[in-house]
């Protein structure tokens, strides 16, 4: 079940995302659409290259490395060994479907298709599975650097403990309190 919804997530953003690539090149390309005038409009543009137009004409390498690094993702995610911790899942799922957005561009388009500019700040236009892979970093790098920890720091105690009342040949509760004992003559009365 876990499986078909990372999958079933998957495919859904990968779908929106072309959608809206595919209504860029129907709608756009005569001019921009304006949302919000002076802060957000719609423009429509190719990018040959990486983020920002780097690198442009390296459209193999990227289809190569995005290939590898996309299958690592959904090979982990596949596998079940982050499935207790939802907002890794989350991450992967947005990194993938933004990913796959792009790689399909560059495949088939042999370029990517951007449309979102934010003209207050002058952000170079991007598409929605740039947001996807943001997105899904940001969630990782969050989980790593403020969760993950916790997680680890709270369940190592606890374990220390539990070896250091299991050596001393204390007996404690289900919730890791001591057991009272009986006192010296062994609880009788």
């Amino acid at each position: 079940m876990y499986q078909a919804l990372v999958l079933l997530a998957s495919v859904a953003l990968i779908l929106l995302d072309q959608f809206t690539k595919l209504l860029a090149l129907a709608f756009l390309q005569d001019g921009p659409f304006v949302i919000i005038p002076g802060v957000l409009e719609f423009h429509f543009t190719t990018n040959p290259g990486v983020a920002f137009g780097l690198f442009p004409g390296n459209r193999w390498i990227f289809i190569g490395l995005t290939s590898v690094v996309l299958l690592a993702i959904l090979v982990i995610l596949l596998s079940g060994k982050v499935r207790q911790h939802r907002m890794v899942t989350i991450s992967g799922i947005l990194i993938i479907a933004g990913g796959m957005g792009n790689l399909i561009d560059r495949i088939f388009r042999h370029e990517v298709v951007d449309f979102i500019y934010f003209k207050l700040i002058d952000f170079p236009i991007f598409n929605l599975a740039d947001c996807f892979v943001v997105a899904g970093a940001v969630l990782l790098l969050v989980f790593y650097l403020f969760l993950y920890n916790d997680e680890k720091a709270v369940k190592e105690p606890a374990a220390a403990a539990e070896k250091t009342e299991t050596a001393e040949g204390e007996a404690s509760n289900e919730d890791g309190t001591p057991a009272p004992s009986g006192g010296e003559d062994g609880g009788k009365a």
